[in-house]
């Protein structure tokens, strides 16, 4: 009958039938990378401070906890601010404020391990949907991003399954299967409501969209008009139970403004420009001096292990080549994340978080790929295929599971050889490679040497509000650095300077603080992650001749 068919008795990468089985020992080592990478990204969650996002995200928390869905961090939805509120509220006592800040978005990255094995299973077969699953778990890289208290991670962790059931329609549309077809596209649409109710990725929705557009010529798959209707609306749904502040009129007194660039300049920190490969580039919607088109393409270059960059690189060809059904999706989702960036403008590191499950899917395909021909070549998949299987993966994953030990917990910090070392850290990515990392420490130092009253001057403004009444300093008065805000005053100014925080806006203040010898440096394993100056009372940070604007434009 149709139900029986296996996938793995025809090509995986044509979704037809039903998806094989990992067995004992495939179910055994999946779990063990979901567990190891679930430790991996969990363990010394707070050895890192916070950000200055991280602080809206744990003050947003807070606010959940007394019924206040308003305040700010509204640009972000609310469910990754309401399960960090539900873990304020079972481990406050116990746990520090970091670490229950960064739990949601830990849990996500690791629980996507096995989202990616099963989807990889689904789409390149078992030996593809270990390799994925096992690169993920291990990958530095991803373990850093999944580290931070950002959407990014839910987001993936939900549309990795929107996908997966994606798939699973696909199949049993082919087999005949209505009603696990019927359950699997309402369960895509579900996924895909959480998804955006984690961020709001709307340009993820056309994903699905063109993957099965694409896919028809070569399938038997088909969704009727009414029927998409009928999954809009439920994907509307759980967005809208899960994110109802959306709904509030007090909200759109907030979105409005933010849509026009308002809150640049406020108690946020300000990224009108980034750094990349030693160079600022503007940094928001629809900037034409933009970084470039290979942002995101040199992340994957210089950030993961080089075998799995060689992996993924050949990956893309064999998909790029052959385009099976399984190839197509991935394509789309890579070249629909990729273009959106590229007329967006604004781009930051961690959103190569909403790739990753594609470019390692690709890396294991490869894998697989290459270890199948292998074996075959030298006639030892029939005889011995289990010890052979597991040392070519061992080989696989050892690269980024050596790596990943090696830099914990500052995962971030890691460039490939590929990119010339860790060393070159400040070179392509530190905004988000750093992270504000560092930051927490700095303030410490300055809270037992500043004097009465002294300012603080940084680009991480709430981030010195949280910290310095932590280390005993409420009398410290935090202050951005922009010609019309900082030092200058009555009292002493300590400056945090950071290599992920050179803008436009500070450029000026920067280059004549390099001009002077910090007073303390605070290093995170071999970088120096903030150097503090001080200034005498009336000393100015800026050059005379600087604008009083908020922002200082190149």
């Amino acid at each position: 009958m149709a139900s029986s068919t296996v996938a793995s008795a025809t090509e995986p990468t044509e979704l037809k039938g039903q998806s094989p089985s990992f067995g004992w020992a495939g179910g055994l080592l999946v779990v063990a990378f979901v567990l190891a990478g679930l430790w991996l990204r969990l363990r010394g969650l707070s050895a890192e401070g916070f950000n200055d996002d991280e602080v809206h995200k744990w003050l947003a928390a807070l606010r959940y906890l007394h019924g206040d869905f308003g305040g700010d961090d509204l640009e972000h939805p609310m469910l990754m601010k309401s399960l960090i509120a539900l873990a304020v509220a079972a481990g406050r006592k116990e746990l520090p404020l970091e670490t229950l800040t960064r739990l949601p978005s830990a849990l996500a990255g690791g629980l996507t391990v096995g989202a990616v094995a099963l989807l990889g299973k689904r789409l390149f077969g078992v030996l593809g949907g270990l390799f994925a699953a096992g690169l993920l778990a291990f990958s530095t890289a991803a373990i850093g991003y999944h580290r931070v208290a950002k959407e990014d991670a839910l987001l993936t962790l939900f549309f990795v399954l929107c996908l997966l059931c994606l798939c699973e329609a696909q199949a049993a549309a082919e087999d005949r299967r209505t009603s696990d077809q019927a359950r699997c596209e309402a369960l895509s649409a579900l996924f895909l409501g959480a998804a955006f109710a984690s961020k709001y990725f709307f340009f993820y929705f056309p994903i699905p969209v063109l993957a099965y557009l694409w896919m028809r010529p070569v399938s038997t798959w088909r969704v009727p008009f009414f029927r998409w209707l009928t999954l809009v609306a439920l994907a509307l749904c759980v967005f809208l139970i899960l994110n109802f502040a959306v709904l509030l009129p007090s909200s759109w007194g907030y979105y409005l403004p933010y849509m026009r660039g308002e809150h640049v300049g406020g108690d946020r920190g300000v990224s009108e420009s980034i750094v990349f490969m030693g160079r600022l580039y503007g940094n928001m919607a629809f900037d034409r001096r933009a970084s470039p088109f290979y942002y995101f393409p040199v992340f994957f270059a210089v950030k993961l292990a080089p075998t799995t960059a060689v992996l993924a690189a050949c990956g893309l060809v064999l998909a790029l080549v052959r385009r099976a059904p399984a190839h197509r999706l991935l394509l789309v989702w890579l070249f629909i994340f990729w273009l959106t960036f590229e007329v967006a403008g604004a781009k930051y590191a961690r959103f190569s978080v909403d790739a990753f499950p594609a470019v390692v899917l690709l890396a294991g395909y490869a894998a697989a790929s290459l270890c199948r021909l292998a074996l075959k070549q030298v006639r030892l998949l029939a005889a011995a295929p289990k010890p052979a299987l597991g040392a070519a993966l061992t080989l696989c994953l050892f690269p980024e599971a050596l790596v990943s030990l090696e830099h914990g917990p500052h995962y971030r910090l890691y460039v490939n050889a590929f990119g010339g070392g860790d060393a070159r850290v400040d070179f392509f990515y530190p905004h988000c490679d750093y992270f504000d990392v560092g930051v927490r420490e700095a303030i410490a130092w300055v809270a037992s040497h500043a004097e009465p009253g002294a300012v603080v001057a940084s680009e991480v403004d709430w981030t010195v509000r949280l910290y310095a009444p932590l280390f005993g300093r409420k009398d410290l008065v935090s202050s951005p650095i922009l010609p019309s805000a900082a030092c200058g005053g009555v009292a002493p100014c300590y400056v945090l300077v950071e290599p992920g925080r050179l803008y436009w806006h500070n450029e000026a203040a920067l280059g004549l603080l390099a001009l002077k010898r910090p007073v303390h440096l605070e290093r995170v394993e071999k970088q120096t992650a903030v150097s503090v100056y001080r200034l005498a009372a009336g000393e100015a940070l800026f050059p005379p001749e600087t604008g009083k604007g908020t922002l200082a434009s190149p």
